[in-house]
């Protein structure tokens, strides 16, 4: 009966792991860069400046937005805060599109557009798929809760493999130890994120009771967990408009806390409510508190109350999940331990492949392996060299290009074609790891290079010269993946690979 459970759990952890893996990459990777959003927002937009005014122009974006975004359902602005010192506003719709913008916090002028952290945000929860994504990331985090505790069950010598890590041999081996190591060292990492990924849209995922409950409005259940004012709409134009600035001012007061988000449901219209909720990042929890004002005439209509229990604790999850607390120790802490999580998923697919090479090759019969091999390489390093791709377009697309988000983007997503498609040429010399890791490493030891031609004023010399140390740490975190890249090519060309 034990050799039978193992077997099965060796079987279930294969298995879950194989058919994820590669989207379980994406999304890793989506989600540790996105540890770091706001820092990667203001490095894509380099005519920011280091420090926000005292009174940031609120209302001048909320001017703006009435000629960009007349008709949208509700805006959300953010006020600036040391990690991304400009005003960043978004536009959501009925039909769940939502635009993002940022603005100089001391005039409301639009900064340069661009994908910005944002875009990894989004890929790591949802694919930029909108509903089917967020399912597929959520059917991805289950079976990678499947394929933790299955791993767990099968490693009878967990903790011996945390010391174990036999790269020189190379083959098989190397694989596997990369794969027990990392997966050990950040095991309640990846039980953590895996379970609070799932428990965030776990309204979405288990709609049985809401189904049952609230006949599947979603809106519903969460206006009963967290009441707050709300009007239908008239269908006319605000006869005025009360000043933003004016009532962020009254909750500062009113709440004893720093404002963070702005919300104007109905922009355009009379019934308008605007709501100001307090700064997220000194409570785990997701903070609640938000003071509510007419739109029209500035009267307040009253505060959030505080939620109860249940809700508490999906905003504790939830508020776990995202790492908005604690400064940047923490987002540092789930950064390296992502990158563990990267390394781990990219190890355990080679495993599979590595695994399997011999019986391949004595059989003759390829079947789905070829198809295999081609995923590792064209996903695990194909989209780090679509990245740094990213980063060349966002430094070398001039600043007044129209449509210049959806250009950086497509340049991500052309890059990594062709990245897959060059692994599927160089594999059967089997070069293409080394050629991609390579071609990785120069395009990203370069970014900081091309900065002081496109965006001298922040460069890497000027960054620390003027001791703007986030600024700077994005470059130095760019050197510091493109030697590790440098170094893996260099670990590939040396016969890592020749088994493959």
């Amino acid at each position: 009966m034990k050799a039978s459970l193992s077997q099965s759990m060796a079987w279930l952890h294969t298995w879950a792991g194989l058919v994820t893996g590669w989207l379980l990459f994406v999304i890793f990777v989506g989600g540790t860069i996105a540890c770091f959003d706001a820092e990667l927002d203001r490095w894509m937009r380099p005519g920011i400046p280091a420090a926000a005014p005292a009174e940031p122009a609120m209302d001048a974006v909320a001017a703006s937005m009435l000629e960009s975004d007349p008709d949208a359902h509700a805006w959300f602005l953010y006020l600036p805060h040391p990690r991304f010192p400009a005003i960043k506003a978004g536009a959501w719709y009925l039909d769940g599109t939502y635009d993002v913008h940022a603005y100089d916090a001391a005039n409301g002028a639009p900064l340069q557009d661009t994908a910005g952290g944002d875009f990894f945000f989004t890929l790591h929860y949802n694919l930029h798929a909108g509903t089917l994504g967020m399912y597929l990331v959520g059917l991805a985090g289950m079976l990678m809760l499947v394929a933790i505790v299955s791993g767990v069950i099968i490693h009878r010598r967990i903790f011996k493999d945390l010391f174990l890590f036999r790269f020189r041999g190379g083959g098989q081996r190397a694989w596997l130890d990369g794969h027990n190591l990392t997966g050990v060292v950040a095991l309640p990492f990846h039980l953590m994120i895996a379970y609070t990924g799932v428990a965030i849209f776990v309204s979405s995922y288990m709609f049985a009771g809401l189904q049952a409950a609230y006949g599947g409005d979603v809106e519903k259940l969460f206006d009963e967990l967290a009441p707050h004012p709300h009007r239908e709409e008239v269908h006319r134009p605000p006869p005025a408009r009360a000043p933003l600035d004016a009532m962020i001012a009254d909750a500062r007061e009113r709440l004893g806390g720093a404002p963070w988000l702005v919300g104007v449901e109905h922009p355009n219209d009379a019934s308008q409510v605007v709501s100001v909720g307090l700064d997220h990042s000194r409570h785990v929890a997701w903070n609640h508190r938000t003071a509510y004002y007419d739109g029209v005439t500035g009267r307040h209509l009253g505060d959030g109350p505080e939620p109860g229990g249940a809700y508490h604790t999906y905003m504790f999850l939830g508020g776990l999940h995202m790492v908005q607390f604690g400064g940047a120790l923490y987002r540092w802490l789930y950064f390296v331990l992502g990158l563990a999580g990267c390394v781990m998923l990219a190890c355990g697919m080679q495993v599979w492949v590595e695994k399997r090479a011999r019986r391949v090759a004595e059989a003759g019969v390829r079947s789905g392996y070829g198809l295999v091999r081609w995923l590792n390489a064209g996903v695990i390093a194909g989209m780090p060299l679509a990245i740094a791709a990213m980063l060349w377009a966002n430094r070398l697309l001039p600043a007044t290009l129209e449509g210049r988000r959806a250009w950086e983007i497509g340049i991500f997503c052309g890059a990594w074609i062709g990245a897959a498609l060059w692994a599927g040429l160089r594999l059967a010399r089997g070069r293409p790891w080394r050629d991609l890791f390579a071609a990785t490493a120069v395009l990203l030891f370069a970014v900081p290079v091309l900065s002081l031609f496109a965006a001298p004023a922040a460069s890497l010399p000027v960054t620390l010269g003027g001791g703007d140390l986030a600024m700077a740490t994005v470059d130095l975190t760019i050197l510091g993946l493109a030697a590790a890249f440098a170094w893996l090519a260099r670990r590939t060309g040396r016969g890592v690979e020749r088994q493959a």
